[in-house]
């Protein structure tokens, strides 16, 4: 299981995808005339662990789609990006791609893959509208969503009720006065921010236009969130180590220097390895909202070439392991979530609100809040580039003093120059 944790933490929650040379994709025509044939299927770093599923996927996609073969390559994390753009390049890619949401747009950008909005319009409807967000670029979805994770609350009651709190906050600037009571009655902590780039949108602040032409979030609001943080970094609330990211955070929790841990509950029992006392007296609930209601979620999403010769069947089989059933499967070998309505429905996701086990209690929090979880990253290329200006910006506010206003108006500028 710590080994199944490990590798979907990095397919969800870090840049990635993958690549080898597809073999539908050769003549790079892309009018998807070619009927039946072999479709290429590219996974990421999903094989041994998943090879039981995936096997059972294709077995049952080809028994139902005559002529149609589908050639699974899974490929290595570390080689995922290299050997994407390369392919790309090339007119290679798979027909069927598994790619995380930062590296998608970048192919989409490219015009690599294909319109999703027209290629599956009979199937939108199904997915939740925060999770089918991920798949766009400008105002055109490109991948379908697949399997995704959502934010959770493992929360400490016994630091709680020391600071005199008897549940945990609900939204930020619920959080941000517990914190502050709860550090100064006990000496853990309760938020903390390393980076905004999620915490902005959050709070009523997008990062780009609508347009996606440039930047949108030096406002008003923006500045006041800047100086607030400022304030509390000041404090004592955001400690050094959190903003340079040089804290284990499951430690800091299991340690109990933390009096909750905003992240998704397939990482729960991380507090359980590390302390299992910790983790049975802690509890779950639902992530924290910010003021515009919404939570995030992090979605791998299935693509398909615009290049493919097999471009219906290659839609067709995305749409298949992406469908309910399939992802209700795959969501019970792993811990992650569907980004389908009617899987989100099984007992499986709706069982477990009076849990006492506090894994299974955030899985149920987590799946009950997928109609108001969004993809919160901005829906452009350069997204993961955009999002570390104004980090580095938001860190030079709090550990070298810089001016909020300079440092937005420093952000934009550069966020302008990516976005061009």
């Amino acid at each position: 299981m710590k080994k199944k944790i490990a590798l979907l933490l990095s397919l969800v929650m870090i840049v990635g995808l993958f690549a080898a040379c597809g073999s539908g994709t050769k003549s790079g025509k892309g009018n998807g005339s070619a009927k039946g044939g072999k479709i290429t299927f590219w996974t990421l770093s999903l094989s041994p662990t998943f090879d039981d599923y995936l096997h059972g996927v294709i077995k049952d996609f080809e028994s139902q789609h005559a002529g149609v073969k589908v050639n699974w390559q899974d490929v290595p994390f570390d080689q995922a990006e290299q050997r994407t753009l390369t392919a790309a390049s090339g007119g290679n890619l798979a027909d069927v791609i598994n790619l995380n949401t930062d590296f998608m747009k970048k192919l989409a950008a490219k015009g690599a893959l294909v319109d999703m909005d027209k290629a599956a319009a009979d199937v939108k409807d199904d997915y939740f509208e925060g999770a089918w967000q991920a798949g766009k670029v400008g105002d055109t979805a490109y991948a379908l969503p697949w399997y995704l994770t959502s934010g959770g609350l493992i929360y400490n009651p016994e630091i709680l009720k020391k600071a005199g709190f008897d549940a945990p906050p609900k939204t930020d600037e619920e959080a941000w006065k517990m914190s502050e009571v709860i550090h100064e009655k006990t000496g853990a902590y309760g938020s903390m921010l390393s980076s905004v780039h999620i915490y902005l949108p959050s709070n009523g602040v997008p990062i780009v236009a609508k347009d996606g032409k440039k930047a949108a979030f030096n406002t008003p609001r923006a500045l006041e969130i800047f100086k607030f943080l400022k304030q509390e970094y000041d404090k004592g609330l955001i400690p050094d180590e959190v903003v340079l990211d040089q804290v284990n955070v499951p430690e800091w929790y299991a340690q109990e220097k933390l009096a909750w841990w905003g992240t998704g509950p397939q990482l729960f029992r991380q507090v359980k390895d590390l302390s299992p006392e910790v983790y049975n007296k802690s509890d779950a609930a639902a992530a924290i909202v910010g003021s515009v209601g919404r939570r995030s979620m992090a979605v791998m999403n299935i693509a398909v070439s615009s290049k493919s010769r097999h471009q219906k069947e290659a839609v067709e089989f995305a749409k298949f392991i992406t469908n309910a059933d399939n992802q209700l499967k795959f969501s019970k070998t792993t811990p992650v979530l569907p980004s389908v309505k009617k899987a989100a429905e099984d007992e499986f996701f709706t069982k477990g609100a009076d849990s006492h086990d506090v894994a299974e209690k955030g899985r149920y929090y987590s799946a009950k809040q997928l109609g108001s979880s969004y993809d919160m990253l901005a829906p452009v290329e350069n997204v993961t580039q955009i999002n570390k200006v104004i980090n580095e910006e938001y860190r030079k506010v709090l550990l070298e003093d810089k001016n909020p206003q300079k440092a937005l108006d420093d952000a934009e500028a550069a966020v302008n120059k990516l976005l061009k």
